[in-house]
């Protein structure tokens, strides 16, 4: 599988020969359209946008919402303390309601026109692109490839038992894993966000989706001190790789071109067929 950045060639996932892995790369080849727009670039590079850029889309997103629906259903204050977690907890939770979860999408997503839908994902990306510090381009330590085409539905595969035995609590430099592909707050984003462990869409990662993480850093433990804190105190065993809240390798990147990227750099999938006893697709 050859990705390019701005139509020239950036790197290719050998993929590991685990089950995940193989059922990942046919969940890609059942979705796979080839017309250049398979994945969602637009957002792709959504965090190296200027900060006052994103709050504008966050704001024209609450915009488009509100007027689809009528009515003031977000309320943004006059005045806004943008460094306050509480705004981005209250936006997330509103996502949520007029979202709902991947296999049970709000009615709203299934009738609203394309704009709107695409308004409401806006506003999820801009919340948790504003919330907490995220890298420039010079610093990039992972690149998060969506693939949220314009589609009703991406489907998803249910681990196995014995597949959580392949999660890791250890970043690989160019390492592939899955991403979070849930609509939701998994228990790491509960504790940075300082929500309760009950939060009603508390939701850890269970499935193999679509979308992929590229790391481009090697970290001996994901986890921060104070979230291991955090489990202990909620009793929750952070090594017990059944609660879905490690990485699951799927593959290393290789022929790996750098490649400077901008918000609005385009990123394309070609996927490679007919290669025999090659599991680089």
């Amino acid at each position: 599988m050859l990705y390019e950045v701005d139509g020239q060639p950036s790197f290719r996932i050998a993929l590991y020969n685990n089950s995940v892995a193989d059922k990942w790369k046919h969940l890609i080849e059942s979705i796979y359209v080839g017309d250049g727009n398979d994945i969602d670039y637009y957002r792709t590079f959504f965090e190296l946008r200027k900060k006052d850029d994103i709050r504008q889309i966050l704001l024209n997103a609450i915009e488009k919402i509100n007027t689809y629906l009528g009515t003031d259903y977000i309320k943004i204050p006059e005045q806004v303390d943008w460094t306050k977690q509480d705004i981005y907890n209250e936006l997330h939770m509103k996502f949520e309601k007029l979202s709902g979860t991947h296999d049970n999408p709000t009615k709203l997503m299934s009738i609203a026109p394309m704009e709107v839908k695409e308004s409401i994902r806006d506003l999820n990306y801009a919340v948790h692109s504003l919330e907490h510090n995220k890298p420039t381009v010079e610093n990039l330590s992972e690149l998060n490839i969506q693939w949220t085409k314009k589609r009703n539905v991406t489907p998803r595969i249910k681990l196995t038992n014995d597949e959580y035995n392949l999660i890791t609590f250890e970043k690989k430099k160019h390492e592939v894993y899955l991403s979070y592909n849930e609509l939701g707050k998994n228990y790491q984003a509960l504790w940075e966000d300082k929500l309760p462990v009950h939060y009603g869409h508390a939701k850890n990662n269970h499935y193999i989706g679509a979308d992929i993480i590229v790391s481009f850093e090697n970290k001996k433990n994901i986890f921060n001190d104070s979230f291991i804190d955090w489990c202990k105190e909620n009793k929750i065993d952070w090594n017990d790789k059944s609660h879905g809240i490690g990485l699951l390798p799927i593959g290393k990147i290789v022929d790996y071109q750098k490649r400077h990227l901008t918000k609005d750099s385009k990123l394309n999938i070609i996927l490679e067929r007919n290669q025999k006893n090659d599991k680089s697709i």
